[in-house]
């Protein structure tokens, strides 16, 4: 067994990586409380940039679900640590890749014969390597340049024992802690996502679905997909190169004109969500790539389909109508939206609810909501549930929460607002 899917090793990695984080972060405070001082700004930064090196290295050791969690963190520059920001930010798509006989073997195990017989050029080095597969640029006979995504042979055994590690922990928490969230129906629900993410079938028709329903926004590319040339492991698409959708120097290089920047893309995450029904799930940077049309805007090219979801019937109108009636803090019409979204209070006492909004607006950069779902605000409803507990906390608004947060630190690093509401009317000229 390679060493990365080993089970007993995968767990003592974790758990002495989450020890020694804890340990250098209270060694500190003990130092200045024993010392009776202000805490030391260079010696704090020492240790967030030690603590985010060591949390990087131990993701791409062993891939798998940390890499998840360091992606996630490499967004939240309103929250984190600019040294944890920074490092683990290159978790999104610059992973050391995995090596070249390991990718070919598995293409030729899907299609059957040699890669040279599927491809007539396949590079050996990776464009792209992450927490699921890596991406190789290649040519098809036809001459036509194509991103081959292929997934790693042994990562759905790696997830399968991060989860497995992580409900056992999972289990010990809510037997000891005192806290009423309960971390297994997550668990639970990650499960079921990461499995849909493995079949990347399930990718193809997704991102064939959402090319159709972008067709008449020229702001928006979805790469065209061979599905004659895709498998459950393989991937073969019409290869795209652009900008990092939050690189503000690729951006000024690539000639995009910043005006309006967030607004087009809030819009079209819109319209995805409040109006398809079916949206990219999850739209960190690595997800997006930028180019400049013949007039400097924008267009957004949206790749990795894994995490797609159908939202159901009146989720849109639901999530439109808790936003307004938070940014008019009409709270009979918030109480409305929450049930209409599927948020149950164990009680019944709908006081739990408002208290759960008036705490997300409260923590908002005005402390009046606009329509920005910030990370600050997404923290906050998860801090209140904890302390009153909402037994049906819907999965769906949850990953929109996500989106829309991932989305906030984009325009964060922009220094753009990711104004959810500002960005349900038309395109800006």
């Amino acid at each position: 067994m390679h060493i990365r899917a080993n089970p007993l090793y995968r767990r003592i990695r974790i758990g002495w990586t989450a020890l020694c984080v804890w340990w250098r972060y209270k060694r500190l405070t003990w130092s200045d409380r024993l010392r009776r001082r202000e805490p030391d700004a260079d010696a704090l930064h020492r240790v967030h940039q030690r603590n985010a090196d060591h949390i990087f290295h131990t993701a791409v050791t062993l891939r798998g679900m940390l890499v998840k969690m360091c992606q996630v963190i490499g967004t939240r520059s309103d929250v984190f640590p600019r040294e944890f920001v920074d490092t683990l930010a290159k978790c999104q798509d610059r992973l050391p890749p995995r090596d070249f006989d390991t990718i070919r073997r598995v293409v030729e195990e899907d299609f059957g014969r040699p890669i040279h017989e599927v491809f007539t050029e396949f590079d050996r080095e990776a464009v792209a390597a992450a927490s699921l597969a890596q991406v190789h640029k290649a040519r098809l006979a036809s001459g036509e340049e194509v991103a081959v995504k292929v997934q790693y042979p042994d990562i759905e055994q790696i997830m399968h024992i991060d989860l497995q590690a992580s409900r056992h922990i999972a289990v010990i928490y809510n037997r000891f802690d005192k806290s009423p969230l309960d971390f297994i129906p997550l668990l639970d629900e990650l499960q079921k996502h990461l499995r849909m993410e493995l079949d990347f079938r399930r990718e193809v028709e997704s991102a064939d679905r959402l090319r159709e329903f972008f067709a008449d926004e020229p702001s928006v590319k979805i790469p065209r997909v061979f599905a004659e040339l895709s498998t459950r492991r393989v991937i073969t698409m019409e290869f795209v190169e652009g900008a990092r959708v939050n690189d503000p120097d690729a951006l000024k290089d690539a000639g995009v004109n910043l005006d309006g920047y967030m607004a087009r893309l809030m819009r079209i995450f819109n319209r995805m969500i409040l109006a398809y029904g079916f949206f990219h799930a999850d739209p960190h940077p690595g997800n997006i790539l930028v180019n400049a049309n013949e007039h400097g805007r924008p267009v957004f090219t949206l790749i990795d389909f894994g995490l797609a979801k159908q939202l159901p019937d009146g989720f849109g109108m639901g999530l439109f109508e808790l936003m307004f009636s938070m940014m008019t803090f009409n709270e009979s019409a918030m109480l409305r939206a929450f049930r209409e979204l599927g948020f149950e209070t164990q009680t019944g006492n709908e006081e739990t609810l408002l208290h759960i909004a008036r705490r997300m607006i409260a923590r908002s950069d005005t402390g009046a909501f606009q329509g920005e779902f910030t990370e600050d605000m997404t923290d906050e409803m998860f801090d209140a549930i904890r302390e009153d507990p909402v037994v049906s906390v819907p999965t769906d608004f949850v990953l929109v929460a996500r989106a829309f947060a991932l989305l906030s630190g984009i325009g964060h690093a922009l220094g753009q607002s990711a104004n959810a509401l500002d960005a349900l009317g038309p395109n800006p000229s």
